[in-house]
């Protein structure tokens, strides 16, 4: 039995408005998890896609920027394809009443540390985070948080976290790639039609799952018991295409 512990690289990324009762319904992060030794490699298939969107390698590819749907469906159908794992955070923002809005990405950003330790602990692995760029946050902070009782509600190992970085998306292709996963979500729950549905289905083998337990792995939902039927309507789609 092989008990090394491996690296692995995280890139974080979101989508959806956090404001509480004013922005979006769902406020999204997702987490892509690969092999550091695979990096460059799942990496390239990055530029594969651009090229294959004529789009310059150098510019960033941004999921909201594209048109057309069988270019999204390429894309999805290349991730269901590389060797990487995806755990998302739902957070239906319309049913948190007690927490500011400027807090809910810091205070739920636990629910998706804690799964990503979780999988560290599956796979005898340590963490190397990026996380993408936003306004109001900061390594300091982030790092105080994990390693303080804030996050005692949540289970976060913090001996599997190797590293944190955070970084614009344009240096980090992975983070792009992570991009295109969180908003193809969101697009899915903001619409609620199975043209949508398709793009999370079509790389669901990739989503985080154990014991069949999607809800409570890579698709967490916050509240748990919150009226969010698109949610559950996305589930039940991926269940009916995987039979």
């Amino acid at each position: 039995m092989n008990t090394e512990t491996r690296e692995y690289n995280v890139y974080i990324d979101e989508s959806g408005d956090e404001g509480i009762k004013k922005g979006s319904k769902y406020f999204i992060l997702t987490a892509i998890i690969v092999n550091k030794e695979e990096d460059l490699v799942i990496a390239k298939n990055i530029d594969i896609i651009k090229q294959n969107l004529e789009i310059n390698i150098k510019n960033q590819l941004h999921w909201k920027l594209l048109k057309g749907r069988p270019n999204k469906i390429m894309i999805m159908e290349t991730i269901s394809k590389l060797n990487i794992k995806i755990i998302n955070v739902v957070i239906n923002t319309k049913s948190i009443l007690l927490i500011p809005s400027n807090n809910i990405y810091n205070f739920f950003s636990g629910y998706l540390y804690e799964r990503i330790c979780w999988y560290m602990n599956d796979v005898n692995g340590i963490a190397n985070i990026n996380i993408s760029a936003r306004g109001n946050l900061s390594k300091k902070n982030l790092s105080s948080y994990l390693n303080s009782k804030n996050h005692k509600k949540f289970n976060i190992d913090v001996s599997k976290i190797n590293s944190i970085k955070i970084i614009p998306n344009e240096r980090k292709r992975l983070l792009q790639l992570a991009d295109c996963c969180c908003s193809a979500l969101f697009q899915a729950l903001k619409y609620h039609d199975d043209n949508h549905f398709e793009y999370v289905s079509i790389k669901q083998n990739k989503i985080y799952i154990k014991n069949d337990n999607l809800l409570s792995y890579g698709l967490k939902l916050v509240p748990s018991n919150s009226k969010s039927h698109e949610v559950f309507d996305l589930i039940n789609y991926m269940k009916a295409k995987k039979k």
